[in-house]
């Protein structure tokens, strides 16, 4: 299996374990926002890839998990900031874990980043590091 899609995988099986639930936008499925409750959305952006000179084949995927915790204005963002310091803590710094035959790490500690309004909702957004080895 690609290490892009061991690592998205990897990456949402843990979003999606953590307690409280909430309800998910996973990256390309359908889904209609709940109304008046809290929700997140996530995304992936692909960067560049690292290229040691180890051995042939090896290299780094630089995979940024993008976690949009979105809630209902009005009420602050005690609740949204909270959702978002779950979802960091899970994701701590130091982290490794394995999907299928890939090593995904986590090497930085995640941004939250300030909260904003979109409509009638709050979003806070988490920008997590992840970083898969590949071949080797």
């Amino acid at each position: 299996m690609s290490a892009i899609i061991d690592t998205k995988r990897a990456a949402e099986r843990l979003l999606l374990s953590l307690t409280p639930s909430i309800p998910t936008a996973l990256e390309s499925v359908d889904f209609e926002p709940p109304v008046n409750t809290m929700y997140q959305r996530v995304q992936f952006m692909l960067n560049p890839p690292d290229d040691p000179v180890f051995t042939a084949g090896y290299h780094r995927e630089n995979i940024q998990m993008q976690v949009f915790v979105t809630d209902t204005k009005g009420h602050g963002t005690v609740q949204v900031n909270t959702r978002a310091e779950l979802i960091r803590s899970a994701f701590y710094k130091g982290r490794t874990f394995i999907e299928g035959s890939t090593r995904i790490h986590i090497l930085r500690t995640p941004q939250m980043q300030s909260a904003f309004a979109v409509q009638d909702r709050i979003v806070v957004p988490v920008l997590i590091n992840l970083v898969a080895e590949v071949g080797g």
